[in-house]
């Protein structure tokens, strides 16, 4: 394919332009994490809870949902269990520990 100057010059940003976006799509994807759902609604929850959050607002129904379910989860004990999310951090701090030496 015969280019001038001006066509290779596009074609060069076009290439570095996907380059850079090929770069982002591959760093959201080694930073993906599985979505793993925490709660089963039953399908009559997931209907009250659609129908609240049309009448009240999703921010209030979101707010009261989670203060029911703290004061649930309150009755469990729960101080010996570590989550994945406390235990990446914890691998994050041993190694800038180790880093700063």
């Amino acid at each position: 394919m015969k280019v001038d100057d001006q066509e290779r010059s596009q074609l060069s940003q076009a290439i570095d332009q996907l380059s850079e976006g090929l770069d982002t799509i591959i760093e959201l994807y080694n930073n993906s994490v599985e979505d793993k759902p925490l709660l089963q609604l039953t399908d009559e929850n997931e209907e009250l809870l659609s129908r609240a959050t049309i009448k009240y607002g999703g921010e209030e129904v979101n707010g009261k949902v989670n203060k029911v379910i703290a004061e649930l989860l309150e009755w469990l004990p729960l101080d010996d269990v570590v989550t994945e999310e406390a235990e990446a951090n914890e691998e994050t701090e041993e190694t800038e520990e180790i880093e700063d030496k």
